[in-house]
């Protein structure tokens, strides 16, 4: 099966959506499947490139930062990746047209069909879902929700990685076409070693990510030695270090920047405990990372969260935050053993699989 894969941002560049997508692509391959990826150009990257079987087509773009890509610039790869197609790329030739996000990407696979008539399966990931990050897209939801429909309409199937996202959709537009298929990570890749004292936090540094709400809990409560290790960085991390400051932790909280690999894993396989403190989520993939590696887990009290572990590990509220991470820090640090197996991407991949095939029928 030849398969079309459409997608502004896929590795290195961007961010959980791309991952995704990498993971499916590349699972694709190892089934027998041909993988062509048009995606944003970034830098020194090459226009064309074959990694793990993908055949990568990098199209320039507007495109600022490696890892956040504005409106205007998705708008910019939808509008050449188009022009790029229709000169370079047999479009015929393919059985299957996967679009990641509805928007910006759906309204490239849109016009594809309106001039080729080939049918596309749109996946979401979160914030191209009407509603799901109001607190930076309120305005903008309001402006593309006509376009938005557009594409949700004419799509062969939609596939969303949680219930939370599936309901979301659902309410809005109401088909039997919308499949649940969960994200997944390589259980394989993860490590288990011995627990410390360590907090860790791995998210983009956005005031919706709730790191803000550990800072002040963590600087109420007799921290008995432990520290907080901060993976990742984004704009509110000037704000997030001046409270540290401003809270006297200077000593306990370690802002690590954006890790990866090796240096990821060493911080999370020995995490003694892991904190999410996120407002919203489509499908929180840290935490499922965290689960892979046994670690105990302390997370904002919504859905997503606690698909992945239970209502035993979830707060809500700075008052039940402060108890719950006394206790934590009062024992020795400790596994945790959760029943995620069903992640797994060899499990998961074969939910896109049965896809594929039902779309080309």
């Amino acid at each position: 099966m030849n398969i079309l894969v459409l997608n502004y941002e896929y590795p290195p560049i961007g961010g959980g959506g791309g991952i995704v997508s990498k993971y499916i692509c590349e699972k694709a391959v190892k089934n027998g499947h041909n993988v062509d990826v048009i995606t944003m150009a970034f830098g020194t990257l090459p226009d064309e490139e074959v990694i793990k079987g993908v055949n990568i087509h990098r199209i320039k773009c507007l495109r600022k930062s490696m890892r956040v890509c504005h409106p205007w610039e998705q708008l910019s790869y939808c509008q050449k990746a188009f022009k790029y197609i229709k000169k370079n790329i047999d479009i015929e030739n393919y059985d299957v047209i996967h679009s990641h996000f509805i928007i910006p990407t759906g309204l490239l696979a849109l016009k594809i069909k309106r001039k080729y008539k080939m049918d596309y399966i749109l996946t979401a990931h979160g914030s191209d879902v009407l509603g799901h990050n109001k607190s930076r897209f309120s305005l903008l939801y309001k402006l593309i929700k006509p376009g938005w429909m557009k594409i949700v309409k004419e799509a062969k199937a939609i596939t969303a990685p949680s219930k939370y996202l599936f309901e979301k959709i659902e309410n809005i537009y109401s088909d039997k076409k919308i499949r649940l298929i969960p994200n997944g990570i390589d259980f394989v890749e993860y490590e288990v070693n011995k627990k410390e004292k360590s907090i860790v936090v791995l998210t983009r540094l956005q005031e919706s990510k709730g790191v803000q709400d550990l800072l002040e809990a963590f600087s109420k409560i007799d921290n008995k030695g432990w520290i907080i290790n901060v993976l990742g960085d984004g704009p509110y991390r000037q704000q997030l270090q001046e409270m540290v400051e401003t809270k006297n932790l200077t000593d306990k909280v370690y802002f690590r920047g954006h890790t990866e690999g090796k240096e990821k894993m060493q911080y999370l396989s020995k995490a003694g405990l892991y904190f999410s403190g996120s407002r919203f989520e489509a499908f929180p993939i840290s935490v499922l990372e965290a689960t892979a590696c046994q670690n105990n887990t302390l997370v904002n009290n919504i859905q997503p969260h606690k698909d992945l572990v239970g209502d035993e590990h979830v707060y809500s509220g700075i008052d039940e935050l402060i108890h719950k991470l006394q206790i934590v820090v009062s024992d020795e640090p400790r596994k945790c053993v959760y029943n995620n197996e069903k992640y797994d991407w060899k499990n998961v991949y074969k939910l896109y699989e049965d896809l594929f095939h039902d779309v080309k029928e």
